[in-house]
C-alpha cells in the first residue's frame, strides 16, 4: 500500500490567533498527540533577522504556540534560534547579535508571560554529531539543546528565498547550526546540506504561519502578501510540499522537498498527501518568484559574467536593488558589473565610472584589474558573498554621503 502523509491547512476564520492555531493542530490529532506529559518542548521559529514578519514567524504566532504546548502538559518550552551572521560583529557586520532579536521582537516578555524559556543559541554548547548518509555534510555542530528537546516543534514563516526558492519546514533548521557550519556549502549545494541535517534531528510537528507570505526576493528584500493560512503536520516534507502549492509552486520544483522525499526523510510527492481543512485551490495565491537576473535590468550598467552560481547572483541583485532604493544609485556610477568563474576581464580602457566585483570567483581573476582601479572599484567578496554585500553598501553610503 502507497504511505500517505497528513497535512492540516486552514483559513484563518476568526481573530483569536490561539484558537486558530488549535484548530489547525486538532486536525490532525491535537497538540496533546504531540506533547508528551512532562517533556521539554524546543520551538524552533525563524527569529533571522530583527525585523517584522514575514521576514521572521510572527511572535504572536510563536507565544500562541508556547500557551498551547503548556497546556497540553509539558514540563519546559524552550524557545530558540541562531540569527543571521551576516549582520553580527564577529563577522564585521555590526548590526545585530542574537540577543538582540529576542528582545528587539518581544521573545523575552513572551517567555515572561508564558513560563517558556529563551535560548540564545549562539550562547549554547554544541555538540558534533557524525550524520549518518550525509551528502553534503557527514558531520556537524548542533546546538546542544536540539539534541536534547525530548520535542521539536518546528514554527516557520511562508516565505520565498532567492537561493532555494522557499524558505520553510525544511529551511529553518539552518538556525541550528552553528555560525561556521551555516557559512559553509552556501552556495548550489545547500539544499543537501540542510537535507542532511534531518537525517539526524527528527521534527514531531511543524506549524507554519502563512498570516503574512513573502514573495519575490525572499528571505529578507521581497514584498508581503496577506494570506491568512496555518498549516501543520508531523511530516515536515509533506508540509512544505503542500505550502509550496499554496504559494503557486509546484511541490516538486522545490529542491529541499525533491531530495528530502527521495532520501526518506518524509513525503513530497503531493499526490500522496492527505489535506485536511480547506482545499489547496481555494487558499492559493501565485505569488512573485524570486528574480536573481541583473544583465538588462539596472540602468546604465553593463554585466560580465562567467560561470555564476545562484547565490551570487542573488547577492547582486539584493546590492543594486537596495543600492537603487536607498538613493545612491547615481553617485556610486557603477558602469560594470564583473561576476562568477572565469569571466573576460575587460581592457582597463573600456571601463567607464565605477566597477562592481561580486564574489571570490571574480575577484580573483580581476586582481590585476583591482590594482589599476585602486578608488574606483568596489568588491564584493566571499564565496559565496554573504556578510560583505552590507559592508560595501555601507563604505558607499559613507564615501558619498
Amino acid at each position: 500500500m502507497e504511505k500517505k502523509s497528513i497535512v492540516s491547512l486552514r483559513k484563518i476564520k476568526g481573530n483569536n490567533l490561539k484558537v486558530e492555531i488549535e484548530k489547525t493542530v486538532g486536525l490532525i490529532g491535537g497538540m496533546k498527540k504531540f506533547v508528551n506529559k512532562g517533556s521539554k518542548v524546543l520551538l524552533k521559529p525563524n527569529l533571522v533577522y530583527p525585523y517584522p514578519p514575514p521576514m521572521i514567524t510572527s511572535p504572536e504566532f510563536i507565544k500562541a504556540v508556547a500557551e498551547l504546548v503548556f497546556e497540553a502538559g509539558a514540563k519546559e518550552v524552550w524557545i530558540g534560534d541562531s540569527s543571521s551572521y551576516t549582520g553580527k560583529p564577529q563577522y564585521g557586520n555590526s548590526r545585530w547579535e542574537n540577543k538582540d532579536i529576542f528582545k528587539i521582537h518581544g521573545i523575552d516578555k513572551i517567555a515572561e508571560t508564558t513560563g517558556a524559556k529563551i535560548l540564545n543559541f549562539d550562547e549554547c554548547e554544541t555538540v558534533r554529531v557524525k550524520i549518518k548518509d550525509g551528502i553534503i555534510l557527514k558531520e556537524v555542530d548542533f546546538f546542544k539543546p536540539v539534541l536534547d528537546a525530548d520535542i521539536i516543534i518546528n514554527l516557520p514563516a511562508l516565505k520565498m528565498h532567492f537561493q532555494t526558492l522557499v524558505t520553510l519546514g525544511i529551511k529553518n533548521y539552518h538556525g541550528i547550526i552553528t555560525d561556521y557550519w551555516k557559512m559553509q556549502f552556501h552556495k548550489d549545494e545547500i539544499s543537501q546540506k540542510i537535507v542532511d541535517l534531518h537525517k539526524v534531528i527528527k521534527t514531531n510537528l511543524t506549524i507554519i504561519d502563512g498570516i503574512i507570505a513573502m514573495q519575490g526576493l525572499g528571505p529578507r528584500t521581497g514584498t508581503d502578501v496577506k494570506m491568512d493560512v496555518i498549516l501543520a503536520s508531523e511530516d515536515i516534507v509533506a508540509v512544505d510540499a503542500v505550502a509550496s502549492e499554496v504559494m503557486g509552486l509546484r511541490a516538486d520544483e522545490v529542491e529541499t522537498t525533491r531530495l528530502a522525499h527521495q532520501q526518506g526523510i518524509g513525503i513530497g510527492d503531493i499526490d500522496s498527501i492527505t489535506v485536511l481543512g480547506d482545499k489547496i485551490k481555494d487558499v492559493a495565491k501565485t505569488l512573485d518568484r524570486p528574480d536573481t537576473r541583473i544583465e538588462g535590468i539596472f540602468p546604465g550598467i553593463n554585466v560580465i559574467k562567467g560561470g555564476v552560481c545562484i547565490h551570487c547572483y542573488g547577492r547582486a541583485r539584493i546590492f543594486l536593488d537596495t543600492l537603487l532604493k536607498s538613493g545612491f544609485y547615481e553617485k556610486a556610477n557603477i558602469k560594470t558589473v564583473i561576476i562568477g568563474v572565469k569571466p573576460k576581464i575587460p581592457e582597463l580602457k573600456d571601463l567607464k565610472g565605477n566597477v562592481l566585483i561580486v564574489g571570490d570567483c571574480a575577484n580573483f581573476e580581476a586582481s590585476n584589474l583591482r590594482t589599476m582601479l585602486k578608488d574606483r572599484i568596489f568588491v564584493v567578496e566571499g564565496c559565496p558573498p554573504l556578510v560583505s554585500v552590507h559592508n560595501v553598501l555601507d563604505k558607499i553610503y559613507k564615501k558619498f554621503a
